[in-house]
């Protein structure tokens, strides 16, 4: 079952990395400038990412056949601040880490939806997809609200600059609280059809122009990067890659709870750096180029890392 369950794991990043390789090719063309790179960031931040959100939630989101379903949104949270603690315990005993904040959302926060929704196919056959997009769902219903706020607190109060309570009334969380507004009433289905699948559309857009925005920030970075910017995503890789979902299994294996539950701990934590963290930094000439170190090089382990503990997942529950 170890080797199983790795083999899936690499069928399945091999297909998001392929993707990925044609974002950065197509970007890397295009020679972006700080002009486009503000446009993506909007587009996804303020239309895409809330039209999946809200999307996703009230058309394909119920609860009635998960038992204790409460509990999934709840893990997720656990596993950011689980993160972040991580981060800030290592950060108290090594006081050369430039940016704090980019640090710790970076430990912190995983790509919890679009690496997971790439891999469920192949995982699961159609008889236990549709169950496990439901948990994978209700994992992520906290996860882009706890993202923007809790992420943008970290980043900003590590640059010193003030938040007012009206910046955590963003979009996504917006489309969050409406589209858990229509699947808890059923609305979901009396949307009309000319409304629901323009929106349905501009969801589609989150992932590739995500890939995109992300292309962008290592093409106009990575070459102005220094040793001492590689210097911190080194360290944020091994914490997020290896420390991190190490723990985290040991923590299933001593509890042993649920295949599902254990299933969604073990992948959400092995996952790379959420590429949204990339949206909500400061363009200042160092953030980024942390960032794009970080996502590169968590992305690029990740090609060993997630089959490596999937494997470990499948020898626990096989």
């Amino acid at each position: 079952m170890f080797f199983k369950m790795m083999l899936l794991s690499f069928r399945g990043i091999s297909v998001v990395f392929i993707t990925g390789i044609g974002g950065y090719l197509i970007i890397s063309g295009l020679k972006p400038n700080r002009q486009y790179m503000d446009f993506i960031s909007k587009l996804i931040i303020r239309i895409a990412l809330p039209c999946l959100m809200f999307y996703t939630l009230a058309t394909k989101f119920t609860i009635e056949d998960v038992e204790f379903w409460w509990v999934y949104p709840l893990m997720a949270v656990a596993i950011n601040l689980a993160g972040a603690s991580l981060a800030y315990a290592y950060m108290f005993f090594d006081n050369t880490v430039k940016r704090r904040g980019e640090f710790g959302v970076l430990v912190a926060f995983q790509n919890g939806v679009f690496l997971p929704l790439a891999f469920a196919p192949v995982f699961f056959d159609s008889g236990t997809l549709p169950y496990f997009l439901n948990i994978l769902f209700l994992y992520n219903l906290l996860s882009v609200p706890t993202f923007f706020t809790l992420a943008v607190w970290m980043v900003n109060r590590s640059g010193g600059i003030n938040i007012r309570l009206r910046d955590f009334i963003n979009p996504p969380i917006v489309a969050t609280v409406l589209g858990l507004i229509f699947a808890i009433f059923g609305w979901g289905a009396y949307v009309p059809e000319i409304v629901i699948k323009p929106i349905a559309a501009m969801g589609t857009l989150a992932t590739p122009l995500s890939m995109f925005f992300v292309g962008g920030v290592i093409v106009t970075n990575i070459p102005k990067a220094k040793a001492v910017d590689w210097r911190d995503a080194v360290k944020i890789t091994l914490l997020k890659s290896l420390a991190f979902p190490l723990l985290v299994c040991l923590v299933v294996l001593i509890v042993r709870p649920p295949e599902y539950v254990g299933l969604l701990l073990i992948l959400e934590s092995v996952m790379p750096s959420a590429l949204m963290i990339a949206l909500i930094a400061p363009d200042d000439g160092v953030s980024h180029k942390i960032i794009a170190g970080a996502l590169l090089l968590t992305y690029l382990i990740s090609i060993i890392t997630i089959p490596l503990f999937m494997g470990v997942y499948g020898a626990l529950y096989g």
